[in-house]
């Protein structure tokens, strides 16, 4: 795995720019039939913020292993494997540049073309925004958002094909096994729109007999209760994962009335009672642990081993319980002239399969989980480490997961709205340029911009 990791001035002149990108970042299967017909186009794009340096292109084009009798190993396509399942012969993926100046007029040219009721039939994408190395020499730090900034205002514009009958009709997925309360992130009145495929909580993990927190009993804690609480509380709440702060501030945005559901005054205040409670940590003794977010992988193996009983506290959100981060999604365009042929596609990446796949690395990797519950729980329920390996959570790991997963409160797409918190955390910490009222005054204005602007 060493070799994956390394620790997402006219309409015309527009649209016509998006006839000189789309070719060089797509894949054919096989050439459409009933001449002239137009391929099912299914756009790909989970690689922005993610330390995976095999692309997911290459992923697809490798998808399925098979031995043949002379020992030797062949790989299937994605397509390949679709058709043999019965499904369209005609797949054209297409792949967003991962960085840079050519992903933005890529980016800016698709929704130009999306809203002008055409676009790819199947979307498949991380959400929010993502920081990573734009290679393994770790040369260049991009940082970059998904096509769909805010999912829920693209929900609420009607841009998405309702599911629900589709789903009633499913021959792959289990729709049962998925978790409830991150698939309801998908949908609202107009029925399910889009599909969670991954997500994550942030959490701290430490070994149980270390601290007096027990999750039982208390999952209806609030932030501030973190800060009144026992040192593995107060530290977690004070250095919970930089850029997934949203989940302590759950809900923090209005989507029906694109502003923020929470005051200026409400963020400054939680702003610098987090500051002071990292100040606080300083003169505090801790127990040693993991503050990070839900991962698939035991990070106490080497060095407590995998007996020791493990208990996790999430970040509980100001409103109580503690929330989910939707981290990836897929969906298929309302414009779509071949539904069926679509959620044929968004049936099997949906299935317990295609979870445990290596279209799934990108998505899971070091900071997510599957939607299938059962996945992760032991051998022939591992997901693929992008190679030729299977990881699952150990028993004591994802017991306590199990648990976690259980009290989920509510949940939310990972947006650019996280990305605010992450460079606030930065610039606190590194120095500030303003006082910290001004900071927040700004950060607070972006955020509403972003929100009214999307």
């Amino acid at each position: 795995m060493k070799k994956l990791t390394a620790t997402l001035l006219s309409l015309l002149m527009l649209i016509a720019a998006l006839g000189g990108c789309r070719p060089k970042d797509a894949e054919e299967s096989r050439a459409p039939e009933g001449g002239g017909a137009e391929p099912l186009q299914v756009f790909i794009d989970v690689e922005f913020g993610s330390n995976v340096f095999i692309s997911v292109r290459e992923f697809l084009r490798d998808y399925e292993a098979e031995t043949t009798k002379g020992g030797k190993t062949k790989y299937k396509s994605l397509q390949a494997v679709i058709e043999e399942l019965g499904g369209p012969e005609d797949i054209e993926l297409e792949f967003a540049p991962k960085c840079g100046d050519e992903r933005d007029a890529y980016m800016t040219a698709l929704r130009t073309e999306i809203m002008a009721g055409k676009g790819p039939d199947v979307f498949v994408t991380l959400s929010g925004y993502g920081n990573h190395w734009d290679d393994a020499s770790l040369s260049k730090l991009c940082r970059e958002d998904s096509l769909f900034q805010f999912p829920k205002q693209a929900m609420e514009r009607n841009m998405f094909l309702p599911l629900d009958d589709y789903i009633e009709k499913a021959r792959f997925m289990e729709w049962d096994k998925l978790t409830t309360i991150i698939m309801e992130t998908g949908k609202n009145e107009h029925g399910q729109l889009l599909l969670p495929m991954t997500y994550t909580v942030p959490v701290a993990t430490f070994k149980s007999e270390d601290i007096d927190f027990r999750l039982d009993g208390n999952t209806g804690l609030t932030w501030r209760d973190m800060l009144s609480g026992p040192p593995e509380l107060v530290v977690s709440a004070a250095k919970s994962h930089a850029s997934m702060q949203s989940a302590a501030l759950y809900p923090i945005a209005d989507y029906k009335k694109d502003e923020l559901a929470i005051t200026e005054e409400e963020l400054l205040d939680y702003v610098t009672s987090r500051k002071d409670a990292y100040e606080q940590c300083k003169e505090m003794k801790f127990p040693e642990g993991s503050i990070s977010c839900l991962m698939p992988l035991n990070w106490f193996d080497d060095e407590y081993g995998s007996e020791n009983q493990l208990t996790m506290a999430p970040l509980f959100s100001r409103s109580g319980g503690y929330s989910a981060v939707v981290t990836s999604f897929i969906g298929i365009n309302v414009n779509t002239n071949r539904p069926d042929d679509a959620f044929f596609i968004v049936d099997y990446l949906m299935s317990k399969e295609a979870q445990q796949s290596k279209l799934y690395t990108h998505m899971t990797w070091g900071n997510a989980v599957p939607t299938m519950e059962g996945l992760l729980s032991g051998r022939g329920n591992g997901i693929s480490d992008g190679d030729s390996k299977y990881y699952y959570m150990s028993e004591n790991l994802y017991s306590e997961f199990e648990k976690l997963r259980a009290n989920i409160s509510g949940a939310d797409f990972y947006t650019p709205l996280d990305a605010e918190f992450f460079e606030l955390e930065g610039e606190l910490y590194d120095g500030p340029s303003k006082p910290v009222e001004e900071l927040v005054h700004d950060m607070y204005m972006r955020m509403n911009m972003m929100l009214a602007e999307s």
